[in-house]
């Protein structure tokens, strides 16, 4: 079998990025400031229904990863599920920003919760299949890189695009309900025409995709075995416990932009609609030549020193800004104008902040490609399923971990529904300097993890050799020569 695919079978793949990256600006920062600041949801019971909706999605993940491991049917073992997936993850992202049941908390913390839940399970038919789905489109070392660098490519254009439709319809205000209901409607759509795309294109290469090498086993006890005999992987466990660490990164930061843009820089959303679309334009450069830009260079390596650099980078503005308020001094300009001199510069920084990190996200997604064929020389069991969906149990659950503690934290420094616009400019500093101390340690335990992955180029030419795969090219050359 040979271990490379063809450019379109990469593009095809890419495609199918889309539809998530669109559910996942959703879950950025307009979900939980749409519940919060707009419909009136109490911050600490938005986090409580986000942080249980991804502790049950982390639940779901690694199952269905596992049983997508073993399906067999004539289409295949991933796109059944991809399937059934599409039309109840549009109507769910329509409902979630539609309803509106804010009565009372309680009721509406029911919304959030129940449809919150229906998103994230129904996402998670689509989502796992197709990441195990990339590991077997292709195998080899390099260009699963490009694989991967494809797919952040078409995320790139999804989530920058979204952004920016989004904030331009929000116009002068982040409470502007047609907005969101606009959202609800033109990405519900998105989902169904693109999803469907996928699907259906990738399936054409379901007779060249792997099959399941055992059939699951017949007992509960042997599937607990046999997923943590798996899983017992040095390289893999790596990955995991950075991503567990990043995981609770994310849930204490994530969503957090519309309070910065609101009550720290005094931007409107119109201000910043451009920032999301500059940035996409390098990440896309990056995401389309990750192949020949990481050829050569050690993933792992490579991966760490680009971290490395976002760390340095990435809380930059806040801690400038900081010491201004602090100390009374000017080291950047002065808030609120649109085209003015600090505009230019946090234009400048989302530009590197996000694209030196692009490149590094991609490399994280081919090591643990690259896993794959490291576990099957010692297992003989493909477990694409479970190595791309196994960390989300316990990463999400992390996460959620984390969105719990800051819905409290939003609520103990002053962002209470009923608060004063006055009351939370203040309490933004008290946020801003939580969350600039989080960003340089937590990032750079994770590196301190990830500094412990092992797979070299050298070790996985060596897995494809063991197992059979064969370089096409190789192949071809080695036919001429025999000529």
């Amino acid at each position: 079998m040979a271990t490379k695919a063809k450019i379109s079978q990469l593009l095809a793949y890419g495609v199918g990025q889309i539809p998530i990256s669109i559910k996942g600006y959703l879950f950025g920062a307009p979900i939980i400031y749409f519940y919060n600041d707009v419909l009136g949801l109490e911050a600490w019971w938005a986090s409580l229904a986000l942080a249980i909706a991804m502790v049950v999605d982390g639940f779901t993940d690694p199952i269905l990863g596992y049983l997508s491991d073993y399906t067999k049917s004539r289409w295949g073992r991933r796109h059944p599920y991809i399937f059934l997936s599409i039309i109840p993850s549009a109507l769910f992202f329509f409902l979630l920003l539609t309803v509106d049941q804010s009565e009372s908390q309680l009721a509406l913390f029911v919304q959030l919760l129940t449809l919150t839940i229906g998103v994230r399970v129904a996402w998670t038919f689509y989502q796992v299949p197709r990441e195990a789905l990339g590991a077997e489109i292709s195998k080899d070392y390099e260009q699963r890189n490009q694989l991967h660098g494809f797919n952040s490519m078409f995320g790139w254009i999804a989530g920058p695009t979204t952004a920016y439709l989004f904030l331009t319809a929000l116009g002068d205000s982040y409470q502007n309900l047609s907005a969101y209901h606009a959202l609800a409607t033109w990405g519900a759509l998105t989902i169904v025409i693109v999803g469907f795309f996928f699907a259906f294109t990738t399936a054409r290469e379901i007779p060249n995709l792997e099959l399941p090498k055992a059939s699951l086993p017949s007992s509960a006890r042997s599937m607990f075995r046999d997923i943590f005999s798996t899983l017992n992987h040095t390289s893999w466990l790596s990955l995991f416990w950075a991503g567990v660490v990043f995981s609770l990164f994310v849930g204490l930061t994530m969503g957090l932009e519309f309070y910065w843009n609101t009550y720290f820089w005094d931007w409107k959303p119109a201000d910043v609609a451009i920032f999301p679309i500059v940035a996409m334009g390098g990440a896309l450069i990056i995401s389309a030549f990750a192949g020949p830009l990481a050829r050569g260079y050690d993933k792992k390596k490579l991966a760490i020193g680009l971290f490395v650099i976002s760390i340095v980078i990435g809380p930059s503005l806040l801690i400038l800004r900081l010491l201004d308020l602090h100390y009374g001094i000017q080291i950047l300009p002065p808030n609120g104008e649109k085209y003015g001199l600090l505009w230019w510069v946090m234009l400048v920084h989302g530009f590197f902040a996000a694209n030196v990190v692009v490149l590094a996200w991609i490399l994280v997604g081919s090591m643990n490609a690259d896993v794959v064929e490291d576990s099957q020389t010692s297992t003989g069991r493909r477990s694409e399923g479970l190595f791309f969906a196994g960390p989300n149990l316990i990463q999400k659950a992390i996460s959620g971990v984390g969105l719990m503690a800051k819905g409290p934290l939003l609520y103990f420094v002053g962002f209470q529904a009923a608060a004063s616009t006055a009351d939370k400019t203040l309490a933004i500093q008290d946020l801003a300097v939580v969350v600039a101390i989080l960003s340089i340690v937590m990032p750079a335990i994770c590196l301190y993890i990830l500094s412990k992955y092992q797979i070299t180029r050298e070790q996985h030419q060596g897995n494809l050799s063991g197992l059979g795969y064969r370089d096409e090219a190789s192949s071809a050359q080695s036919h001429i020569s025999l000529k």
